[in-house]
């Protein structure tokens, strides 16, 4: 397939916009109420009582709240790609963290891509659309960090996943994982049901076939950060927190 490179309605596209995925996806988050507002979006991760994922959103927020401490920690500018962006609200949050950080927030739904033009126009924001297995030369060896935040569960083969992020990283660069989903192996078939009994009910059974289930062995080579329930407080029931695990690999040379 031939690379392009152009900039329509803000977006900078890297490959050809002829994604089947992307189209039940937007019908899908039309459903689940997850298309939101302008002013919706500007707020994230805080939402209004209205928002029907309220309660996901406040652990959310938590989990983002750690993540950007540990960016703060970092005490530089950095060189971020953040996987799956959607409407770009956490590609914001780690572009204010450091004025100095650039920010790459890469998808394929146009939608929101657009919408995160309009809301987080910023001088050190980029949002691309791009099938990241066909970009490797615009971004090899270019990120100190790259996130996937809710989003791995959207890739088939992890295995080729990580091996492409790996190129992108450049020396000591990191690859985080926050929000997401992996299952033991005996735990997996139950989940691929849950998950297609979900989708058809919204009627979008379509969906099942793009949402994949990972086991945690794919995962073998990522340090666990944060672990459900690891805090006291979330061990007494007295608070709640995000009830998945967030892993950190390191660059390793190819």
């Amino acid at each position: 397939m031939d690379s392009i490179d152009k900039i329509i309605n803000g977006v900078r596209y890297l490959s050809p916009r002829e994604k089947p995925f992307s189209a039940s996806y937007v019908e899908l988050r039309k459903k689940e109420g997850r298309l939101l507002s302008i002013e919706e979006v500007s707020l994230l991760p805080e939402t209004n009582n209205t928002n029907p994922n309220k309660n996901e959103w406040v652990l959310r927020k938590k989990s983002t709240l750690r993540f950007i401490n540990y960016l703060k920690a970092k005490d530089r500018s950095l060189s971020i790609l953040d996987v799956g962006c959607g409407n770009g609200w956490f590609s914001n949050k780690m572009a204010i963290t450091n004025k100095g950080n650039s920010v790459v927030g890469l998808d394929i739904n146009v939608i929101e891509l657009e919408q995160a033009v309009r809301v987080f126009n910023s001088h050190n924001i980029e949002f691309v659309y791009g099938d990241l297995f066909e970009i490797d030369d615009v971004f090899d060896s270019r990120f100190d960090i790259i996130t996937l935040n809710a989003s791995v569960q959207y890739f088939k083969d992890l295995d080729k996943l990580f091996n492409q992020l790996n190129r992108f990283l450049r020396n000591k660069g990191e690859i985080h994982i926050i929000d997401s989903p992996f299952y033991k192996e005996t735990e997996i078939d139950a989940a691929i049901r849950r998950t297609h009994d979900y989708y058809s009910k919204l009627g979008s059974p379509e969906m099942s076939e793009y949402y994949y289930h990972h086991s945690l062995n794919k995962i073998k080579d990522f340090e666990t950060l944060y672990r459900p329930g690891s805090s006291l407080f979330v061990k007494l029931g007295i608070t709640k927190d995000s009830p998945f695990m967030w892993l950190r690999y390191k660059h390793q040379t190819r």
